[in-house]
């Protein structure tokens, strides 16, 4: 939520961040909210002059009561004072639902300068594209890493399981995202996997993106990111400024209703990932942003994968963020695919959900940031692509060989060939070991 008084007193600055984000539908929100916020004001001066003259009649009555005066008259103006406040704390109340409703609308303010369209800020490592080389649908029909038919008939299109090698892969990259994450100084988290509509409205997720996320018959949400877990964790809270910048991390499957999400696993229902977050003061909240944007882009270096940093513009921000940076990660045959978003939230959601710290005194509100580290379906499409050989095989990065107890895996009719000759040798030892033991037997029974 945006600071109301600066809203109402500098509007223009509002409705500037909603014609660059395209949202144009809610500029004669603004004006409306301004109206209303006057309105408020004015009744709540009413109110208070109001509150006022109830005091001094009741002063008055106090008197005539000493002095054995007729107070029937003061009587009938104080319940005539009392009925006016009532309607005026009515009415105000009415006025703070309608303004409240329509702050939830509001996004947050636009970083100065930000691109008109997404720009590239920074690049990390060659793009390596060969004629051989196919993508990772492709390779899984000789690898059997991914299966969807089943998965699409249980839970439907936009879903899939992994089995065998790709479910130990996928393991492998989460405990090294989560363990790189921890040497650069994040905590680790485990949250619920099911939010109430006030967490989400915290996180801004909720009023606008409540299309994507998936509702409970009781009102709940299944959680669309581990953002809006982490930013709770502390709604309602004040913070000792001596523990920021506070570094958190989590690991869960997320869910969202993602249009467009077909057989495949770059878009999907239910993804997996590992979240980034951080609260500070809001003079660090510039500086640790690019801190984020570093922490997620050493898993890319370590894994030796091509990588690019793009700034986005205005109108392909989120709600709740001041300034987005993607990651995209480089894929030889599906291309490049987005596997973190670094923001900048501001006091936005802090505002929202009641977080603060304090200065001098005074309770300020934090600042929030939040980024993907990463976004592990596509790492899994990246590295199945990225290091594929040759020979047909995929080899195993260096850094998560010891997460996966095996260093490449192999297409499935070399790996039932194979186990068809161990098979075979296993028998030739046994029949060996077997007339080893008979001619033993024989030579003993002789010198018997």
């Amino acid at each position: 939520m945006l600071d109301l008084k600066k809203v109402e007193e500098k509007s223009e600055i509002l409705k500037k961040s909603l014609r660059e984000r395209g949202m144009n539908e809610l500029l004669g929100e603004v004006d409306n909210f301004v109206k209303l916020r006057k309105e408020w004001k004015n009744l709540k001066k009413s109110l208070d002059d109001f509150r006022h003259k109830r005091n001094v009649i009741s002063l008055e009555i106090n008197e005539a009561v000493k002095k054995k005066q007729d107070i029937k008259p003061k009587k009938q103006e104080a319940k005539k004072i009392a009925q006016e406040i009532e309607r005026i704390e009515n009415k105000t109340r009415e006025l703070e639902k309608k303004i409240g409703e329509i702050a939830l609308k509001f996004p947050n303010i636009n970083a100065s300068k930000l691109p008109k369209k997404e720009k590239i800020v920074s690049s990390s490592g060659k793009e390596k594209k060969a004629t051989w080389q196919k993508d990772y649908l492709e390779l899984n029909k000789k690898f059997d890493l991914i299966e969807f038919d089943s998965a699409i008939k249980m839970s439907g299109e936009g879903f899939y399981a992994l089995k065998g090698e790709g479910a130990i892969l996928q393991r492998a990259l989460i405990s090294f995202c989560l363990d790189i994450a921890k040497k650069n100084g994040y905590k680790e988290i485990s949250l619920p996997l099911i939010i109430n509509e006030k967490a989400a409205i915290n996180s801004g997720h909720l009023p606008k993106f409540k299309e994507g996320m998936y509702q409970t018959k009781d009102g709940f949400f299944l959680s669309p990111t581990e953002e809006i877990g982490l930013l709770n964790l502390y709604a309602d809270k004040i913070l000792n400024e001596k523990d920021f910048p506070l570094n958190i991390t989590a690991f869960m499957p997320s869910f969202r209703t993602e249009k467009g999400a077909t057989k495949g696993i770059i878009r999907t229902h239910q993804f997996d990932e590992v979240e980034l977050f951080k609260i500070c003061k809001p003079n660090q909240s510039s500086k640790e942003l690019q801190k984020m944007i570093k922490d997620a882009c050493s898993i890319l270096k370590l894994l030796k994968l091509p990588y690019h940093i793009k700034l986005l513009p205005a109108w392909d921000l989120s709600n709740q963020n001041s300034i987005t940076y993607d990651i995209d990660v480089f894929s030889p045959k599906s291309g490049w695919l987005e596997i973190s978003s670094c923001s900048n939230c501001l006091d936005f959601q802090a505002r929202r959900a009641r977080i603060f710290f304090m200065k001098k005194g005074k309770k300020e509100f934090v600042h929030t940031l939040n980024g993907t580290g990463l976004g592990l379906n596509r790492v899994l499409v990246a590295v199945i692509e990225n290091y594929q050989q040759k020979d047909g095989s995929i080899k195993i990065p260096t850094v998560l060989q010891k997460y996966c107890g095996f260093n490449t895996i192999k297409p499935k009719h070399e790996q039932k060939s194979i186990k068809k000759v161990r098979t075979k040798t296993k028998k030739k030892l046994k029949i060996k070991i077997k007339i080893k033991k008979k001619k033993l037997k024989k030579k003993t029974k002789k010198k018997k």
